[in-house]
């Protein structure tokens, strides 16, 4: 990751992304060597030297698949288990995807102690206002702004003070982001380039942006993916010819895709068919119709053959294949199915040639 001091607009970010992998690698270089700071996760909210101010509202970006979601998981198991973070004596973790629904429940107004409570239920009445008493041992992670379907507003009319006052939910995000709301408490907010437009960020404190693998963090995951250095040298020096596959390998998500694809052709099936269906859920996240179809092959045929799928399972292999488009063959002989699990492949199914 990298602080930044003058974050990049849409259009900058755009543009990098269109360059080849060799020439994405030299513009992040620069950036970093002129911008930027590169930083480890544990120095999110380390004070700059220059500053006087603490880091308290903290903005993190980056594409998809970049690694926002599993940093947000690693913050949390790290405080958790007290190895870092230790200044926080609660981390509450909101997902705009789930922020989402509150409007489907007729709750789109609500107080930030009531949104506590819903989350995490074992905080109420008397525990919670105890622990809201102390805002500065409270830290906010709201993951995923690109997928909220509210604009932020940071009109200060618009804003509240009172954690037990009913507000739509959205306000509560910006009362905390602008202080206005557990004045002292710290913020930290992911989001894709594209959703960046509503941040205020005069008022945040630090802007980080996760760049993804370096060059030589490609080659080293590589290493520790294929646990064999010769193949994976081998298999790297494959990724690097294919100028589009180098390029897309800087992002995390792509990175293990690719070389769980290379897998089947370096190594034997056998070792590959039981993470079949991991790489499906990843498939299924990235909604990429090209890479889908790389992963699955030019003969467009799956082997599910004696395997044990889930409901969820199923729902996964079926978004999988009607993204692919077509699939000339889908081998299910010897695989238990239930009814519901028949009902959340039927969209799959229509689109393929042959079912065994």
């Amino acid at each position: 990751m990298a602080i930044e001091q003058e974050p990049r607009n849409h259009k900058e970010t755009e543009h990098e992304l269109m360059k080849t992998g060799r020439i994405h690698d030299e513009l992040m270089k620069k950036g970093a060597a002129e911008k930027c700071e590169r930083i480890k996760i544990e120095q999110l909210f380390r004070k700059s030297p220059v500053s006087v101010n603490p880091v308290n509202i903290i903005v993190v970006r980056g594409m998809v698949g970049i690694g926002k979601t599993t940093m947000i998981q690693k913050v949390m198991y790290d405080w958790a288990r007290g190895t870092q973070y230790q200044r926080f004596a609660f981390v509450f973790l909101f997902k705009f995807r789930e922020l989402n629904l509150l409007d489907n429940e007729n709750e789109a107004q609500m107080s930030l102690t009531k949104l506590i409570e819903r989350h995490y239920k074992y905080l109420s009445n008397d525990p919670l206002k105890d622990v809201l008493k102390n805002p500065e041992t409270l830290l906010f992670i709201f993951d995923g702004l690109d997928e909220y379907k509210h604009k932020l507003d940071f009109t200060q009319s618009q804003l509240c003070s009172d954690p037990d006052v009913e507000v739509p939910v959205h306000i509560l995000v910006t009362s905390l982001v602008s202080r206005t709301l557990l004045k002292g408490c710290s913020v930290l907010i992911t989001s894709r380039p594209t959703a960046l437009e509503a941040m205020d960020m005069e008022r945040v404190d630090q802007f980080v942006e996760i760049l993804g693998f370096f060059p030589e963090q490609r080659l080293m995951y590589c290493k520790k993916f294929f646990g064999d250095n010769a193949l994976a040298a081998q298999a790297f020096q494959y990724v690097k010819k294919n100028t589009i596959l180098y390029s897309m390998c800087f992002i995390p998500s792509y990175c293990w895709m690719i070389c769980s694809v290379l897998k089947r052709h370096f190594m034997t099936p056998e070792k590959n068919k039981s993470k079949a269906l991991q790489i499906g859920q990843w498939l299924c996240e990235a909604q990429n119709k090209e890479l889908i179809r790389d992963t699955i092959g030019e003969d467009l045929k799956m082997n599910f053959r004696s395997k044990t799928l889930s409901d969820v399972d199923c729902t996964v292999l079926a978004a999988v294949i009607s993204c692919c488009g077509e699939l000339k063959e889908l081998n299910l002989t010897n695989t238990p199915l239930t009814p519901e699990c028949i009902k959340r492949l039927e969209p799959g199914l229509n689109c393929c040639s042959v079912v065994r």
